[in-house]
């Protein structure tokens, strides 16, 4: 299962402009590569601990023997917190804002707004 990074970012700037309805913007690009990358890293972490033990039994420092979890554990799970901010960054969640989305950056300015419309009147 060892997919390249672009295989991750084509999925990911698919369900982008799936979500968007348009062409996927090139100024999303570093935010894309940077989830691809976490993408690729969490499927590695998570084959890794599904081909080993989740829970091992070790000796201690005074010779007890006690149970411990796979030291991958706390990096999946801080590879998984950092794919959902990646999802919602690039608007593929719940939590990502529909305006946030559409909104048309840049204009700079609500084209319905009834200031906007009075200034341009004024410039003209």
């Amino acid at each position: 299962m060892n997919k390249k990074v672009t295989y991750y970012e084509r999925i990911l700037k698919k369900r982008v402009e799936m979500r968007t309805g348009t062409d996927f913007e090139e100024w999303l690009e570093p935010q894309l590569h940077a989830a691809a990358l976490c993408w690729q890293m969490l499927e590695k972490v998570h084959e890794e601990l599904m081909n080993g033990k989740l829970v091992d039994l070790v000796q201690g420092s005074k010779d007890q023997w006690k149970n411990e979890v796979n030291p991958l554990m706390p990096t999946y799970k801080e590879l998984q917190r950092t794919m959902i901010q990646h999802y919602e960054a690039l608007g593929l969640n719940y939590r990502a804002t529909p305006s946030k989305i559409k909104e048309d950056t840049k204009k700079g300015v609500d084209e319905t707004d009834p200031m906007a419309e009075y200034y341009k009147g004024k410039t003209q």
